[in-house]
């Protein structure tokens, strides 16, 4: 899909675009911002400070109040949620789509439509009375992840556990944003799922009172559990694993 069809789809999109693009007028290349916004979004719910101003003090900021870097990063963000908050759609791969993917790298996420039709056919038996995970080895930012979400009633979202991983540091930033947004249990790892590398990772809580949550996982036990998940379904059995968390049994669903 190219830059301006995806643009034709989103027209909603259009303010997060130009606050990021107001910073890229300013001499910043268009993955950069969009790299350095994401970064900046995933290390505010965090409430990780050095983080945030590390990728804050690559810019002067030197602008009136309200025409700054770091305004129109704020600005981005508030019509993102806004945007979010009114259509209730994943946003951040489709303008990954615009500002920040390689073709040279084979960076083509999953359009929505297509991963909703994924889930759907994926998400036909889904159990009955006990936890269970929705698995996508490459996830992206998400996109297939929340689509099946949405094929869920809130009774199965309750007991559902998400797990995403993806070789591409941005890819699994936004993937624990969206899982955040959405307030969604998961697990979103960095790392070669080929290989079974885990180079970071992140859990996102759900809370229906205070809505989701995200912050560091350990890196051992989340490797453990994509370990565990892998051995599982090269058994010929139903694959079902033990929740790290709990003691109850987990059926595995694949969606890519």
């Amino acid at each position: 899909m190219s830059k301006q069809s995806n643009r034709r789809m989103h027209p909603d999109l259009n303010q997060v675009r130009r606050e990021l693009e107001a910073i890229m007028n300013m001499g910043h290349h268009a993955a950069t911002v969009y790299e350095d916004w994401i970064g900046l979004m995933f290390y505010a719910f965090q409430r990780d400070d050095p983080h945030y101003l590390e990728i804050m003090d690559r810019y002067p900021n030197t602008a009136p109040t309200g025409r700054r870097e770091a305004d129109h990063f704020a600005y981005a963000m508030a019509a993102l949620l806004e945007y979010m908050a009114s259509t209730h759609d994943e946003a951040l791969g489709p303008l990954f789509m615009e500002f920040a993917s390689s073709r040279y790298q084979g960076q083509f996420f999953t359009p929505l439509s297509l991963a909703r039709t994924m889930a759907a056919i994926t998400l036909t038996s889904i159990p009955e009375g006990r936890r269970f995970s929705v698995a996508d080895t490459s996830c992206g930012a998400g996109a297939c992840l929340v689509a099946a979400a949405k094929e869920m009633t809130f009774e199965q979202n309750n007991r559902a556990f998400f797990v995403g991983q993806d070789i591409s540091l941005n890819c699994a930033r936004m993937a624990a944003l969206n899982m955040m947004f959405f307030n969604l249990d998961a697990l979103i790892v960095w790392g070669n799922s080929l290989t079974l590398e885990v180079r970071g990772a992140w859990e996102t809580k759900r809370s229906v009172a205070f809505g989701g949550s995200l912050r560091p996982a350990d890196t051992e036990k989340a490797r453990a559990w994509i370990a565990g998940a892998f051995q599982a379904q090269e058994k010929p059995a139903p694959c079902v694993k033990t929740d790290t968390k709990t003691e109850q049994k987990m059926e595995q669903l694949l969606l890519f």
